[in-house]
């Protein structure tokens, strides 16, 4: 059960607290969690609204509908749309059996990521480093899609992870992503061809996994990618855009902005830490 707050005079300083503190900090459990009386019988009416047509038990839980409803502005109307949307896309993407799937080809590709890492808080996080991969050859190659579907994968599992452990430890909503830009060529990463797939990724990221990453910090990023992400960063929400962080070449600024979150043995070297990565996904 989500716990309540008493609305009263001080609601609007706190608020304005807590907005501090996310740009600071990121999001904490307890602000995840703590609501209004007002937003509490939000939840509970979309609940009633909606549980009898959710699939899984998961989605069943207030940990996950407040998230629907909290990026929804708290409109019941929009929050149930949007779900059932998710619904339908994840059936049209037979999501649920997706984390079963052989995405060897991807991997001899280069096209990597990594789940054995935790911040701070003891949050997951998914680690991507783009220095040897191609998505333009893959995309070239027609395999566009895949590589879509592919990614889709990878924060559908990081968002299975951070759920799972939320329901172990009871005190985790959120974990994060950290993408080492190191290697970046326009050619390979930023292709004309590659684009429509990777805006297709970043709708599905956007739309169909809410609350799920509370940092997105890029590292390592020349010039040509700091200007292309600041400039997506206009096309998307408030909230997101204070999630994403992006720093340069100058590795004294990134690795003392990471040391905010993620201890060194949890960073792998190519980060300054000393975390070994297998060389395969985690399955956690």
């Amino acid at each position: 059960m989500l716990c309540c707050t008493k609305v009263n005079n001080k609601i609007s300083f706190l608020l304005v607290s807590f907005a501090l503190i996310i740009l600071v900090e990121g999001i904490t459990f307890e602000q995840d969690i703590n609501l209004t009386l007002e937003q509490k019988k939000l939840l509970d009416k979309f609940k009633d609204r909606v549980v009898d047509k959710l699939p899984h038990d998961y989605m069943k839980k207030e940990i996950y509908l407040i998230k629907w409803l909290r990026t929804s502005n708290f409109n019941i109307d929009i929050a149930e749309e949007r779900l059932y949307r998710n619904l339908q896309w994840r059936k049209e993407q037979s999501m649920d059996t997706i984390q079963s799937e052989d995405f060897s080809d991807m991997w001899e590709s280069d096209i990597r990521y990594n789940l054995e890492g935790r911040d701070k808080m003891g949050r997951p996080y998914i680690l991507i480093e783009i220095k040897h991969a191609d998505p333009r050859r893959i995309v070239l190659q027609g395999k566009g899609d895949r590589l879509v579907r592919y990614l889709d994968k990878g924060f559908d599992e990081t968002c299975g992870l951070v759920r799972e452990m939320g329901d172990r430890y009871g005190n985790m909503t959120r974990g994060n992503a950290l993408i080492n830009a190191d290697g970046f060529n326009l050619v390979q990463h930023g292709c004309l061809q590659c684009v429509p797939y990777m805006l297709r990724h970043l709708f599905s990221f956007v739309n169909y996994f809410p609350e799920c990453i509370d940092k997105m910090i890029f590292v390592n990023c020349p010039r040509t990618v700091e200007q292309l992400l600041n400039l997506a960063k206009t096309a998307i929400t408030e909230e997101m855009r204070n999630s994403i962080f992006i720093y340069g070449k100058d590795k004294r600024v990134w690795m003392q902005a990471l040391s905010q979150d993620f201890d060194q043995d949890q960073l792998p070297p190519s980060l300054g830490g000393t975390k070994s990565q297998n060389n395969e996904v985690d399955d956690y």
